[in-house]
């Protein structure tokens, strides 16, 4: 792999996404965000990601659970379906939802790990380092 690994996060939180930007970036890798679904899928083919960082909850839909699933099972996307997501979300702490079982179960998202927020920098660095398996 040439260059530094992309990462396109899918997250209508600006705050948020801009503090992990910033995290990511101090560690070289490059970042692109979209804030909506449709924003997300148009960017795939344009900044061919090796990560997906996505939020569950966008707008006001669970529209991350839709993105994944989409990316996964999508003819269209195929040249996408392996990228490895990183699902995050701050459901617990908004809703006080809690899920029955550890979240990373396929039956809640066709992503790879599941981080809740707010996530600890060394938490996340860890993470991503590991589904990119040392790419950077």
């Amino acid at each position: 792999m040439r260059g530094p690994a992309c990462i396109l996060m899918v997250d209508d939180d600006d705050d948020f996404a801009a503090g992990i930007r910033l995290i990511l970036e101090s560690r070289g890798y490059e970042f692109h965000r979209a804030a909506t679904f449709p924003e997300g899928l148009a960017m795939l083919a344009k900044v061919r990601p090796h990560l997906i960082i996505l939020d569950v909850v966008i707008g006001n839909k669970a529209e991350g659970f839709s993105f994944a699933r989409t990316l996964r099972t999508d003819a269209s996307l195929s040249d996408f379906a392996s990228v490895p997501i990183l699902t995050m979300t701050g459901m617990r702490s908004q809703t006080k939802f809690s899920f029955p079982e550890p979240p990373h179960q396929a039956v809640y998202t066709a992503g790879d790990e599941f981080l809740e927020k707010p996530v600890e920098p060394r938490v996340l660095l860890k993470t991503v380092a590991a589904l990119l398996g040392g790419k950077r």
